[in-house]
């Protein structure tokens, strides 16, 4: 069962970084749009953090996907870095 739960985790922790890249968003630029800390994006990202179904959805409107394209197996990506947009 453990295997099957991180495989999920990093498939979603993939997918996150995926389009938020796609979408030329910093961590911190991303975080401001979820309302939290980049840290807490970070821990997402690096498979360190549960999220809720509830999150998920918010997530998905923010890139404007269905939240299946979530879970959706991509190949892994490499870079990690976009500027921020954003000075504040």
């Amino acid at each position: 069962m453990l295997k099957i739960i991180n495989k999920t985790r990093k498939i979603l922790a993939n997918n996150i970084t995926y389009f938020r890249i796609k979408n030329d968003l910093s961590q911190e630029d991303f975080a401001e749009l979820l309302e939290t800390s980049s840290s807490y994006v970070s821990e997402i990202e690096n498979q360190k953090r549960n999220i809720s179904c509830d999150y998920i959805d918010k997530i998905a409107n923010i890139f404007k996907i269905e939240s299946h394209e979530l879970l959706i197996n991509r190949l892994t990506v490499e870079i990690r870095r976009v500027r921020r947009q954003k000075n504040k």
